[in-house]
């Protein structure tokens, strides 16, 4: 299915009608996502604001002080037991003609990263560009190698956090375990771990890989893209967030 993003009811109609919606082409990059449902109305139907502790397992969280160094993952079983906290409600999926999760607070995530540090997402905070990836996903693979390259030369930037996801990991599938994958690429960019359900990609309303959410500094989603950005996009998405903290 080909989704397309509109800025109607947020705040920076500019760029996203003007700098994201010329360049990006929904179809053939991106890879849809494999398990939900397209109206997940049992859960997302919450009437109010939920604290929802997820854990995969009773394992005990990897720290920082156990874990190898430049990476969280200690044995076979650590994507299995990932143990995270979500507060909120989760996000609805983009529709054809608008996004509805436009000018609503994103989900707060308290998680580790694959370096072993805690980390949080969502609520009050830096600016951040939340990148969401599969591991067996061509079109993340893809994106990785292209903007690991852009960032080698260029750095990563200061107007904006950048926060990637590994989510949906299938030691069945390509690429497994992610943490390889991500070493191999000079990936420079924290990764967050989606737990054994994929739940972060549940509540951020992940419909297809790669995904993007940019979550402005009071915590509220103001733009969300399907598919591959590529360089050329990224720069001018990194350019229209520095503009808006301008007017802002």
């Amino acid at each position: 299915m080909i989704v397309s993003c509109s800025s109607s009811e947020g705040n920076i109609s500019e760029f996203a009608a003007e700098a994201i919606l010329p360049t990006y082409t929904p179809y053939p990059t991106y890879t849809p996502y494999p398990t939900y449902t397209p109206q997940p109305v049992s859960r997302i139907s919450v009437p109010t604001s939920i604290t929802h502790v997820l854990t995969a397992t009773a394992s005990p969280l990897t720290t920082k002080a156990s874990a190898i160094p430049g990476s969280a993952y200690t044995h076979a079983s650590f994507y299995d037991n990932v143990v995270l906290e979500v507060e909120g409600r989760p996000l609805p999926f983009l529709g054809k003609e608008f996004d509805p999760a436009i000018g609503l607070p994103a989900p707060r995530v308290e998680g580790i990263t694959l370096g072993g540090s805690s980390i949080s997402v969502g609520g009050e905070g830096p600016t951040t560009i939340f990148i969401i990836l599969a591991h067996w996903c061509p079109h993340c693979r893809n994106e990785v190698r292209e903007l690991s390259r852009y960032f080698d030369e260029h750095g990563l930037p200061d107007s904006v956090r950048l926060l990637s996801l590994a989510t949906q990991i299938d030691e069945s599938r390509a690429n497994y375990p992610p943490h390889e994958w991500f070493a191999n690429e000079d990936w420079p960019v924290p990764v967050l771990v989606d737990n054994s359900e994929s739940d972060i990609a549940y509540y951020y309303g992940v419909s297809s890989f790669p995904f993007f959410v940019v979550i402005d500094d009071s915590g509220i989603v103001i733009l969300r893209i399907p598919g591959r950005l590529g360089v050329e996009t990224l720069e001018q998405l990194l350019d229209a967030i520095s503009q808006l903290g301008v007017r802002n």
